[in-house]
């Protein structure tokens, strides 16, 4: 994959505590050295994709460097999935659980020149209830943590380990009826993962066996747990009991709730509560900008 001529930098001016400014100065400086041509957008949550989408389309650069936590990616991945350029990504947010999969670095100096380097990665996408899902998704515990999270007063770590506690002490079980492309199951859960990548934001594991460029996702689901083997989830622990965790792999498949709605987040965008999910695997659909993995 060679340097790229011309790049587009899409930056979401109010994610995390870096100074934009300064992030911008110094793309512009490398844009200088490098020979390449630089356009900058900011976001407002207003217009974006349209003013994006004429930008692609005038000014035709052949790398987007997107500067913004999981919400802004995920935009921007929804637009170029209709272009043939390479994502860069600078993660700015307080999860970042899509650059935590893809191991690019938490040093912004560092991520630039991954971000503009010539080492890519193929990953697929998922259609979620018409949602574009890159990482992972879920339906009962973890959405009502990142609910619980999004409703709370504290930020950061602590907060987070909080909202951890609360949510294992109010966390109920619901009934689905799975159908995949080879099988179909009824079920008791209390977490229903869908997984392209391995790993949420914080480390956890929850899909070690996840590839996010091989076509396929899986289906995570937890039933019948207690406090401990809850915690033991959140925790990354993969020595699980069996008996209560099934993974399946699927391109497509429905997960209908049968006895109530339950809540559901697409890579850590509380979405609501819902009857049903319908996810398919788009193969292939980006190209993202990665690590050297050889060094």
């Amino acid at each position: 994959m060679p340097f790229p001529k011309k790049v587009l930098l899409v930056i979401n001016p109010i994610a995390g505590t870096e100074d934009k400014d300064e992030l911008i100065e110094n793309i512009r400086e490398m844009s200088a050295s490098r020979g390449f041509a630089l356009e900058v957008y900011k976001t407002d949550g207003e217009n974006d994709r349209k003013a994006i989408e004429k930008i692609m389309d005038d000014f035709q650069p052949d790398r987007v460097l997107v500067a913004g936590g999981d919400g802004t990616i995920n935009q921007i991945a929804d637009i170029l999935r209709d272009y043939d350029t390479v994502m860069g990504l600078l993660p700015l947010g307080s999860a970042n659980g899509l650059a935590t999969n893809l191991g690019l670095p938490t040093d912004i100096e560092e991520g630039i020149e991954v971000a503009l380097g010539e080492h890519t990665f193929c990953l697929d996408g998922l259609l979620l209830n018409g949602h574009l899902g890159l990482h992972l998704s879920d339906l009962g515990l973890n959405a009502r943590l990142v609910k619980n999270y999004e409703e709370g007063s504290v930020r950061g770590k602590w907060g987070y380990a909080k909202e951890v506690i609360h949510t294992l002490s109010e966390h109920e079980l619901f009934r689905v009826r799975i159908t995949t492309d080879t099988e179909t199951y009824e079920t008791e859960a209390t977490i229903i993962i869908i997984g392209n990548a391995t790993m949420y934001g914080t480390g956890v594991v929850v899909n070690p066996g996840g590839d996010m460029c091989d076509g396929h996702f899986e289906i995570i689901t937890a039933t019948h747990f207690d406090f401990i083997e809850l915690a033991k989830l959140l925790a990354g622990s993969t020595e699980l009991d069996p008996e209560v965790v099934k993974i399946s792999r699927a391109t497509r498949a429905e997960i209908e709730c049968l006895d109530q709605k339950v809540l559901f987040q697409v890579d850590g965008e509380f979405l609501g509560s819902v009857n049903r999910v319908k996810a398919q695997v788009l193969p292939a659909l980006l190209t993202i900008a990665v690590p050297d993995r050889e060094s």
